[in-house]
């Protein structure tokens, strides 16, 4: 008798969701050393049980139009362990409900009401209104660095002369992820967008002036070498690789905290 497969320590993190709320916390306390502003652990905590629901939210969803054997690695775990996937999400909202009523500053409670309305509308108009797929990974991108700079830009004065440039670097880095990752999933050819996420990494290199840019340019050369090259390896591999090269803010960090 076959023994089933294990599965690899390097993929957990992805199958439980918890990729995207690492690089979603690690973003957020490179915003606060880069661009000087208070970053308490609630708004640490906050943002990251909130990406880590909407993944899961989005990935149980994704279920109900996809057939047994259809989707990524990460969507037939959570078909295996869909009752698992629910109870997680129930708590991680509970979680999330209180730690915005009790421990968040009204300023950034304030402003994450906002933020609240587009994750609803994303769900209302991708999952259920049947909105044009492609637009699905631009909106991803948006909401996803909007909780990133969400409380930089509340404690900032005039935070669109200040963060709105670094926001807009950050968001197209976001949105060449989601879009390779697609491409993946299609069984696309990447070299084309690689060129576009090279122009991002050689714009931020030699325009940028600040340890933001280079930490963007730094990811974005690393989605694209996975863009020219990552044919060589499989797909959870490059799934995995994706999200792991942005991480760069952690080469910069102990530079901005000492």
């Amino acid at each position: 008798m076959r023994e089933p497969q294990r599965t690899p320590f390097w993929l957990w993190m992805n199958l439980l969701g918890l990729d995207a709320p690492l690089v979603a916390v690690v973003w957020q306390g490179f915003v606060a050393l880069c661009y000087p502003s208070v970053l308490r652990p609630a708004g640490r905590v906050m943002l990251g049980l909130t990406v880590w629901a909407i993944y899961l939210a989005d990935r149980l969803l994704d279920l109900r139009s996809q057939s047994t054997d259809a989707g990524t690695l990460a969507h037939r775990f959570c078909r295996r362990n869909y009752k698992l996937a629910g109870s997680l999400l129930a708590f991680i909202l509970v979680a999330d409900v209180l730690v915005a009523f009790v421990w968040l500053r009204p300023a950034v409670f304030s402003n994450g009401l906002l933020v609240g309305a587009g994750v609803i509308t994303y769900f209302g108009a991708f999952p259920v209104g049947g909105i044009a797929a492609r637009w699905k990974p631009v909106a991803a991108a948006i909401l996803f660095t909007t909780g990133v700079f969400l409380v930089a830009w509340t404690g900032t004065e005039n935070p669109e002369r200040t963060l709105g440039w670094p926001a807009v670097a950050f968001s197209l880095l976001c949105l060449t992820n989601l879009g390779l990752i697609r491409c993946w999933e299609r069984q696309q050819r990447t070299v084309r967008a690689g060129i576009g996420i090279l122009l991002l990494a050689l714009v931020c290199a030699f325009y940028g002036v600040s340890h933001w840019y280079a930490a963007v340019a730094l990811s974005a050369a690393g989605l694209a070498a996975l863009a020219f090259r990552g044919d060589r390896l499989s797909h959870a591999a490059r799934r995995v690789l994706a999200d792991a090269v942005l991480l760069s803010p952690l080469v910069f960090l102990w530079t901005l905290a000492a």
